[in-house]
């Protein structure tokens, strides 16, 4: 009988042989098989096809690497800034032409940063994982039939089979593998704001950073003004037999020495700009303008150390691990279901060569003899531990971090106060000197002297704060909360 046929009631596919005049079935010919199974396949294909995703090429081509070098294009980053959606950074607007603070590049960083953006289809995927564990498996559908080849006499028809399987195992274990999928999407959104909170915190430590060492590149090229100053004097004067020789070679190695100084920090400088440019997804050679900075941070006085310590299981990495030992407590439990037996269901409906119709059911039990599942349950019971381990680890270390950060930041503190206390008397002196100059009654080399000595000091204090601001970065990231700096009173008073 036909296969649409086959697949009918009894009761129908009876009165349909009733209706139909007694004649002896001759048996198909092998060709006229194979001509039915090539048109089911077909059909299946065509169905299978109408309802499957299609094949969309992707190229890495030419076109695609010139995107990758492209710089981004500003007034989209504008937009995106302003309708930023994150766990801890607030949306922006941003305007490049008046300069870019500490908080403006934090959030340029996280929309145009490129490695944030392969970062995120880590999104994707989970959320590809979470579809892929809801759906249902497929039951399977099969055919065959087989064709008397040795008796061709009457009364013999080709032998037909349909059966419909299904898998009862992976129905029952759907909820768990949803739950597994919908803990990993969870930990994995909060990793990749983790990722973006970290590259934040780079861009607005850049930004500190630059700013210290332009005015340290600044105060490092007027000491190495002074120095060339005193090293022309000097020559001069043992030029007329007024110094020794050996004063101006001892004067030439503090000009070199005062010179390499002034190139060195300009280089870390821009060093730091090429930093700041490939957080900002910029050409190594960009100039983004920066805001003036209002004042000197002291990053104190912001939040208790027990505030800080209290707030740790809320850091975006700690919950993100916190939902990973979640999903992987739940893959422990399919891992513990594998050792039941898997449970298959089959329908079936088939007739014989002497054309007798049969139904039938068949169930599907593996056997738990030998593997039993014992090594998935072992290796899911591991890696649980592991992610508990390592969360306790984290949070141990997160606690260490903040605490040995908050102890730096008071003696960083303590220097700078020491440090700008000298400040006053040593522009006294220096003040002092260039009056005596003026005079006659001191020389360029000792009015020079104090001025570099003032030089000195200030650079002192600016690579103190830019320490202290360091510390300050840091101490919001292992926090992984926003801690404003506190500005002393007098400079908020301003």
């Amino acid at each position: 009988m036909p296969l649409l046929a086959s697949l009918l009631p009894p009761h129908a596919n009876a009165h349909a042989l009733a209706s139909q005049p007694q004649v002896v079935q001759q048996p198909k010919s092998p060709s006229a098989a194979w001509t039915l199974c090539t048109l089911i396949a077909v059909s299946v294909l065509g169905i299978s096809q109408a309802a499957c995703r299609r094949f969309v090429a992707l190229p890495l081509d030419a076109k695609a690497k010139a995107s990758a070098l492209a710089p981004p294009d500003l007034a989209r980053v504008e937009i995106q800034a302003m309708e930023l959606r994150h766990p801890i950074l607030k949306p922006l607007r941003i305007n490049f032409s008046d300069g870019l603070s500490p908080e403006e590049a934090a959030v340029v960083a996280v929309v145009a940063n490129p490695d944030l953006r392969a970062l995120r289809d880590q999104r994707a995927l989970a959320a590809a994982q979470l579809l892929d564990a809801g759906l249902l498996p497929d039951p399977v559908l099969s055919y065959a039939q087989d064709v008397p080849a040795g008796a061709n006499g009457p009364g013999f028809v080709t032998a037909r089979t349909t059966q419909l399987s299904l898998d009862l195992t992976g129905m029952l274990t759907r909820g768990l593998r949803r739950r597994t999928a919908r803990s990993e999407q969870r930990a994995v959104d909060l990793e990749v704001a983790w990722g973006e909170w970290q590259v934040a915190e780079a861009a607005k430590l850049s930004v500190h950073r630059i700013r210290s060492l332009e005015s340290m590149t600044a105060l490092g090229d007027e000491a190495a003004k002074l120095l060339a100053d005193d090293l022309q004097a000097v020559e001069k004067s043992a030029a007329s037999g007024g110094a020794p020789i050996g004063d101006v070679a001892a004067m030439q190695a503090a000009y070199d020495a005062g010179r390499r100084n002034a190139l060195t920090l300009r280089q870390l400088g821009d060093h730091e700009r090429q930093t700041l440019n490939a957080l900002l997804g910029l050409a190594p050679d960009t100039q983004v303008p920066l805001e003036h900075p209002q004042g000197k941070r002291a990053w104190s006085g912001m939040t208790s150390e027990k505030d800080l310590v209290a707030g740790l299981d809320r850091r975006l990495d700690l919950v993100a691990l916190q939902h990973g030992y979640e999903s992987q407590d739940a893959r422990l439990r399919l891992a513990i279901w594998s050792q039941f037996p898997n449970i298959g269901l089959s329908l079936s409906r088939a007739t014989d060569t002497s054309n007798v119709l049969t139904h039938g059911f068949g169930v599907a039990l593996s056997l738990p003899i030998f593997n039993r599942g014992q090594g998935a349950v072992a290796v899911a019971e591991a890696t649980r531990q592991q992610l508990l381990d390592q969360y306790q680890a984290r949070l141990f270390h997160a606690r260490q971090d903040l605490g040995q950060i908050l102890s730096d930041l008071q003696v960083a503190a303590r220097m700078i106060a020491a440090a700008e206390g000298a400040l006053p008397a040593l522009a006294a002196q220096a003040e002092a000197a260039d009056a005596a100059f003026k005079k006659g009654t001191l020389d360029l080399l000792g009015r020079n002297q104090a001025w570099l000595a003032l030089l000195a000091q200030r650079g002192s204090v600016a690579g103190l704060h830019l320490y202290l601001d360091d510390l300050g970065v840091a101490l919001e990231t292992v926090a992984g909360r926003i801690l404003p700096p506190h500005l002393p009173a007098e400079e908020t008073s301003k």
